[in-house]
């Protein structure tokens, strides 16, 4: 028994002995990526050292104050939509939002969106490399020498456009290193234990996501042909208190009135329908259309040549002609009826993240990697986002249609995360630092408190049942193939993220 007590008790110290050595290689490793950073800094950056920031361990750099009126990041909690990019100390890109930097770093795919991130920023840190997290949540310090050179307060808040430099040290970025994908990798990953220089750009600040992304639906609306809202809320003052007619002769039916979007259903909110949509005649108009230096979105006849590609595909003589919704002698697909679509789903500066049909799929990505197939969709089976289950069924079989939506019907406060994954064996990570689902734009979406408020407000309380299965159906089938494998890039979309569709249903068999 004695033998046994005191073999236990040299086992205890010897597992303390180890944790205690682990413990202080992780302390000197720390130390020593301190004092390299500190190093690269004296040798690279003298005029930094003042600025280093306590509270992270970190330098910054102030290339723009930003909006001098405009109220700091800090003032309350709300949504950023930050640019970034992030280099290693020699200068290699490891991860960016930027087109022209994807193109450098040879990492640009064609199914990237390239615009700011969007992500929820408040008291607790839920979604952000920490160390961009401190820089926006936190007083800056600038050293004397520097703020007055810079005409500078010493102590500096992040605002509205403002563009910082962080030279970070890798236990406020990511122990592990950071090999981001869905497009936004660089010319190499980040190895565990190295410092990290990130260049942040606050785009734009927003305090009420919801609110914001419902004017920009609503104005999109009104400028593509004019918007009604119907509505049975009788207290509604904004809809002239009017219920969608069910008399295709009506003056009021959308087949009539002179405004081309409507709501779909007069007791759910923004999602609007034009069943009007005529892809011979119809374009549309984006008030920020997506920018890009490479074709196809540099091309202004891009609209023209989808829409050609439309006619030829679906309508290519007289006998096949699209009469238009007033004049098709069909049935509605109803919630029991099965439609089969063809669709071009974008998002809202035009930017077109998934389609089904072959001649688009080679004009926006250049070639086909897989045959498109028409979606096969039952409203009362579920399956798709929302947005189609309010669609769907009063549409006729034969009919072009559009509708947009909310993300609220659609994606939601999380959107859809971007990924790479490769077809010999190897799935890259869907876990990186730029699309992670974070704990907070899930309370801020959908069930939480802007989102549940939202719903049950408009009575929109079907959207949770037949949401959530969309990712399975798009989301970029088309992947750049080289010699060595097959990739993929799954395109990202935002939290928030408000979506067009221009689709058909093929006449019914």
């Amino acid at each position: 028994m004695k033998f046994n007590i005191r073999f236990f008790h040299l086992c205890a110290a010897g597992l303390l002995l180890m944790a205690s050595c682990a413990k202080e290689e992780s302390v000197s490793s720390e130390k020593f990526e301190t004092q390299a950073l500190e190093a690269w800094i004296t040798q690279h950056r003298p005029d930094l050292l003042e600025n280093y920031q306590a509270d992270g361990g970190y330098y910054v750099d102030i290339l723009d104050a930003g909006d001098a009126d405009g109220r700091p990041v800090t003032d309350t909690i709300c949504w950023l939509r930050l640019d970034m990019s992030g280099r290693d100390l020699s200068g290699n890109i490891i991860l960016t939002r930027t087109e022209k930097e994807a193109i450098q770093a040879g990492s640009y795919t064609k199914y990237t969106h390239y615009v700011p991130y969007y992500n929820y920023c408040g008291t607790a840190n839920t979604g952000l490399i920490e160390g961009t997290y401190l820089a926006l949540r936190n007083k800056l310090t600038l050293g004397e020498t520097y703020a007055q050179t810079h005409g500078l307060d010493r102590e500096f808040l992040m605002r509205k456009n403002s563009r910082v430099t962080l030279y970070m040290p890798s236990r406020i970025v990511s122990s592990g290193g950071l090999n981001p994908d869905g497009g936004y990798e660089g010319q190499y990953s980040l190895e565990a234990g190295r410092p990290f220089v990130v260049t942040l750009t606050v785009v734009d600040r927003v305090e009420n996501p919801l609110e914001d992304e419902g004017e920009a639906v609503d104005a999109f609306c009104e400028a593509n042909g004019g918007l009604k809202i119907f509505s049975k809320d009788d207290d509604s003052e904004e809809t002239e208190n009017t219920e969608m007619p069910t008399d295709p002769d009506s003056d009021d039916h959308p087949y009539n009135r002179s405004e081309r979007w409507v709501s779909a259903c007069d007791t759910v909110a923004q999602v609007y329908v034009n069943y009007r949509f005529d892809p011979e005649t119809d374009r549309l108009t984006f008030s920020k259309r997506y920018e890009s230096m490479l074709p196809p979105y540099n091309d202004p006849t891009l609209e023209d040549r989808i829409s050609k590609a439309l006619m030829e595909r679906f309508h290519p003589d007289e006998d096949s002609h699209y009469v238009g919704v007033r004049e098709l002698d069909a049935d509605s697909v109803k919630l029991d009826g099965t439609a089969k679509i063809w669709y071009i789903g974008r998002l809202a500066d035009g930017f077109i993240f998934d389609t089904n049909i072959d001649e688009v799929k080679e004009i926006i990505y250049g070639k086909v990697e897989s045959e498109g197939k028409a979606l096969e969709y039952t409203p009362e089976s579920g399956g798709l986002i929302s947005a189609f289950y309010y669609t769907v069924p009063n549409l006729k079989f034969g009919q072009w249609a559009a509708f947009m939506t909310i993300s609220t019907h659609a994606y939601g406060s999380t959107g859809k995360s971007g990924g790479t994954t490769t077809i010999s064996g190897y799935s890259s990570s869907y876990y990186d630092y730029l699309n992670y689902l974070y704990y907070m734009q899930a309370y801020y979406g959908n069930g939480g408190y802007y989102g549940g408020y939202y719903d049950n407000y408009y009575g929109s309380y079907l959207g949770g049942m037949y949401g959530g299965y969309y990712g399975g159906y798009y989301g970029g089938y088309w992947g750049d193939t080289s010699t060595e494998t097959s990739t993929t890039i799954n395109t990202e979309i935002l939290p928030f993220s408000s979506l067009i569709f221009e689709f058909y249903i093929e006449p019914e068999s």
